[in-house]
């Protein structure tokens, strides 16, 4: 009973989200793309705009595309929204390819969906008030749906990064100092349907790193990379438009990042410490961290907005396996990644 509770709740909250872009609010507007890519990244709380480096970056920092270490990155992730991974209440999917050019350029397309299926729909209520039910039978509610529908929500991403390195000289008591400064650009297309309604969108997010080889600045070999970042979201306002002539817009989000990468080489491994914020929807915090060990392995954990999270990956080869944990106030949540690198 409690089981069963428990998933009829959820299946309301879930279907009342799906709501929310037919509604006369504009918060939450296309909510789904809130929701996070990448075992890595959502094992580490989320804090990865100052990352990146793999074929996920793209989502949290346009400019971290510029980073992948090998010619050619595709990039898939499952994750079950609420309920069993066997039967889920909603499916999330990601697949995306990148490929790094020459000159420190870096490509991508990226495809995100979120598909709820048999959302129940309830005629209105009869009567003109709840009096009007309580004193006559007849006009209270059946509880029995009068049909189902299914709410499919999708983004398409095309992605251009430049890595643009270079060496700083700040005189002759300095070494000179290496730096990277990446650029990032997604154009992206968005369609929602909701029953009989749809709505799309066209939008743009920009991103930009400073990555600084300390190591080089202080001139102690040990010190590893120090990263800043900024990501600006939806830099138009990509406004959804429905069939119904009604509009909803998702506003300015700018995504502020820092990390920091020791390297250890007894280990052949890292580790990376990550601090994000935004400020979409509200102040939001994340906290991050990865170990790496004998670039194979790496263990992960972080906080995102005060939720725990935590995750490992492994590489075999050319393939990487990665998966997290997320708490959340309804259910804990699973996300299942896996890359090919060329």
């Amino acid at each position: 009973m409690k089981t069963k509770l428990k998933t009829a709740i959820c299946s309301l909250l879930i279907s009342l989200a799906a709501m929310i872009p037919l509604s006369y609010s504009q918060k939450y507007t296309a909510s789904f793309l809130d929701i996070g890519i990448g075992s890595r990244a959502l094992g580490m709380g989320g804090a990865f705009s100052a990352v990146g480096g793999d074929g996920t970056a793209f989502y949290w920092n346009p400019a971290g595309a510029a980073l992948i270490d090998h010619r050619l990155h595709i990039t898939g992730m499952y994750g079950p929204q609420f309920g069993s991974i066997a039967n889920p209440l909603g499916n999330f999917h990601f697949l995306g390819v990148a490929y790094s050019l020459p000159g420190g350029a870096a490509v991508g397309i990226q495809w995100i969906r979120l598909a709820i299926d048999d959302i129940p729909v309830y005629g209105r209520l009869q009567g003109d008030s709840y009096w009007d039910r309580l004193h006559d039978w007849t006009l209270r509610p059946s509880g029995e749906p009068e049909g189902m529908i299914q709410d499919t929500e999708d983004a398409l991403f095309f992605t251009f990064a430049l890595r643009n390195r270079f060496q700083m000289d700040l005189g002759w008591q300095y070494n000179r100092i290496r730096m990277e400064i990446p650029v990032g650009l997604n154009i992206k297309w968005i369609r929602q349907k909701l029953g009989e309604g749809e709505a799309s969108a066209l939008g743009l997010d920009f991103g930009t790193m400073m990555r600084i080889y300390l190591a080089d600045f202080f001139n102690l070999d040990p010190l590893g990379v120090l990263t800043v970042a900024v990501h600006l979201q939806d830099l138009t306002r990509t406004t959804l438009s429905w069939n119904t002539r009604h509009q909803d817009t998702m506003p300015l989000n700018t995504r502020l990042g820092v990390s920091y990468t020791h390297w250890l080489k007894t280990w052949q491994g890292s580790i990376v410490l990550a601090y994000d914020r935004d400020n979409r929807w509200g102040l939001r915090h994340r906290w991050g961290l990865e170990l790496g060990a004998f670039n194979r392995v790496h263990l992960r954990t972080g906080l995102d907005d005060g939720r725990f999270t935590c995750g490992a990956g492994l590489r075999i080869w050319r393939f990487q396996f990665d998966y997290a944990f997320l708490t959340h106030e309804l259910d804990a949540l699973h996300r299942i990644s896996f890359g090919l690198r060329f």
